[in-house]
């Protein structure tokens, strides 16, 4: 069977993980196309696997005065370019597209496509963002695309529910999908065994306005947690970059660092826990990827990410994206301090109960069952 695979994204992330897995696990039976941006850096196994075509797409660019017209404009009214992907889906035919989304709206123009065309296809919601709320116009194209599709996956019911909101509807082709790891799933490390401060891993790409990163600074800014013996250590890459070095040297913090690119596994060598302050997510990658590392996890309860962690249980959970809901989840992780190394343990204990071994098979085959069926 014919099965093209597309992303809206065009950077490689977490995001990416699912599509691109599942499409090397089918390529052995199927013929599967990847058709992405140029921009995109596929994984070195997609690009050499000659059982897979892959297509890129050039995506023209807006002049300055375009730009500056997008940004004051309604979504609706905005300037956009036409899709080059739709020749080369009206070319090959696919017997499904898989449309991957960063959020739960950007592919709504290519779902359009496909119900025009009588072609079967599933979305995959990334993330929804609760602070962005779409307008009647794409309330419309997102109630229409996610009807016409087979399925809806989402990463986390909290996105499912969010998503329902937005379009006012009940989605009866929806269902929650897991994404893989990059670690072991029977990974077993070693506590670490640094006496003298603890150390917590804040993972993910430095974009302020999901993950949040500026909220934990300002946490960090208080005269208490200068006196105290925990460390920050950023892991990720983003646009944001820049100003995390400078809100680190603004608030003169002393026990933050910006760590460059380590292997994860190492991460939660060196690391006591997890610690994420986002604004909203999918369900964190990282994050389950610490707690299949028996690491605690202290996150803000947002998205999917209290759907796997037990506060006071398997890692601290703030209330909200807040710098005060922060301060007291790390407040009451920095009394408990004692206590990580047994709660990390019922951390790996809760997300072994969530999150099967290899969920992209269980996608795989469900993509699968759904082109028979149909």
């Amino acid at each position: 069977m014919k099965i093209l695979f597309t992303t809206e994204n065009m950077d490689w992330g977490g995001s990416e993980l699912l599509w691109n897995s599942v499409a090397n696990y089918l390529s052995s039976t199927e013929q599967i196309t990847i058709c992405v941006n140029e921009k995109i850096q596929l994984p070195e196994k997609t690009r050499h696997n000659n059982a897979i075509t892959i297509r890129y797409i050039t995506k023209p660019t807006f002049t300055v005065l375009q730009k500056i017209y997008n940004r004051i404009v309604p979504y609706s009214l905005r300037l956009k370019h036409n899709d080059s992907r739709i020749a080369y889906i009206k070319e090959i035919m696919p017997d499904l597209v898989v449309i991957n989304q960063g959020y739960n709206f950007n592919g709504v123009d290519l779902m359009a496509f496909c119900i025009k065309c009588n072609i079967k296809y599933v979305t995959i919601s990334q993330a929804v963002n609760e602070l962005y709320w779409p307008n009647f116009s794409l309330r419309v194209k997102m109630k229409n695309g996610f009807e016409g599709a087979l399925t809806n996956y989402f990463v986390s019911n909290d996105n499912l529910n969010v998503t329902e909101s937005q379009i006012g509807e009940q989605l009866v082709n929806a269902q929650v999908v897991k994404n893989p790891f990059n670690v072991p799933y029977d990974v077993s490390l070693t506590y670490p065994t640094d006496k003298e401060s603890y150390k917590l891993a804040f993972v993910g790409r430095y974009f302020f306005s999901a993950k949040g990163q500026d909220i934990l600074l300002r946490v960090l800014n208080q005269e208490k947690w200068r006196d105290r013996n925990l460390i920050i250590n950023f892991y990720g890459n983003g646009r944001d970059k820049q100003n995390l070095i400078d809100l680190i040297a603004l608030y003169k913090l002393e026990n933050v660092f910006i760590k460059d690119f380590t292997p994860t596994l190492d991460i939660w060598r060196e690391n006591h826990g997890l610690i994420l302050t986002s604004r909203y997510e999918g369900l964190p990658i990282a994050l389950v990827e610490a707690m299949l590392c028996s690491r605690i996890a202290i996150i803000t309860n947002v998205s999917g990410s209290a759907e796997v962690v037990t506060h006071k249980v398997s890692g601290f959970v703030a209330e909200a994206p807040r710098v005060k809901s922060v301060d007291c989840a790390l407040e009451l992780a920095w009394q408990n301090r004692k206590e990580w190394q047994h709660m990390g343990v019922q951390s790996r204990r809760e997300i072994c109960r969530k999150v099967e071994k290899d969920p992209e098979i269980t996608f795989a085959k469900d993509l699968l069952r759904q082109i028979k069926a149909n």
